[in-house]
């Protein structure tokens, strides 16, 4: 069989033709999966997470961008601290010889006062992205460093298929795993008895006075 080089030409504009058209639709879907992964960050973004360290910076342009996130998680801090005193101290006190019950009673007042007051609270109210992208390296690079056992003895510990609730107040039965000390020393300092804990891949900030979740970085622990 002779091909002519008329039938060769044109098979050969077919075939570009058709490549070109798989190249598009190529490139349509991965913009398309581009666009799907950029709205369902902005979705899962809270805006106000880095409204603050934006101004601080705009302040003082030359300062390191991470210690103005870590200052601004300091003042977040010790706003929700002086917020919990405030509403403390409009309780009834308790008296001297208060029994478990009564301060069982009272914390649970307190919960409730800190739920209402922090009705709209949402996950980076408190930890700014920078803040909580730091808190995940440093947890990504200590397990990276343990060995299996000792990975395995923090994952037993770990409650499975929990997942985090701003507000939410974990029962006093509730097994949390607490962070290993050493891991703990890296990340960024908590006062107050607000405590870092692990529930299931995520990582809570709890108080410890009324075991509410304040804030929470989400999938911080590797899958096990």
């Amino acid at each position: 069989m002779v091909v002519t080089s008329k039938e060769l030409a044109d098979f050969s504009g077919k075939g570009t033709r058709t490549m070109n058209l798989h190249t598009a639709g190529s490139r349509l879907t991965l913009a398309a999966l581009v666009l799907l992964a950029a709205s369902v960050v902005a979705a899962q973004t809270n805006p106000r997470a880095d409204q603050g360290v934006a101004q601080r910076q705009a302040a003082n342009p030359a300062a390191n961008p991470q210690a103005t996130a870590l200052a601004e998680f300091q003042r977040r801090l010790q706003g929700y601290l002086d917020l919990r005193a405030k509403l403390a101290g409009k309780l009834k006190p308790l008296s001297p010889t208060a029994n478990a019950a009564e301060l069982a009673a009272r914390q649970d007042m307190l919960a409730a006062a800190l739920r209402d007051a922090r009705m709209g609270a949402k996950p980076g109210d408190l930890i700014p992205t920078r803040v909580a992208d730091q808190i995940r390296t440093t947890v990504a690079d200590d397990f990276r460093h343990r060995n299996p056992d000792t990975k395995r003895a923090v994952f037993t510990e770990i409650p499975e298929g929990v997942q985090p609730v701003i507000n939410k107040t974990v029962p006093d039965t509730a097994t949390l795993a607490t962070v290993p000390a050493l891991l703990l020393n890296s990340l960024p300092r908590l006062p107050d008895n607000i405590q870092y804990r692990f529930m299931g891949r995520h990582v809570i900030l709890m108080d410890g006075d009324t075991r509410n979740i304040v804030d929470y970085i989400l999938n911080v622990l590797p899958p096990h």
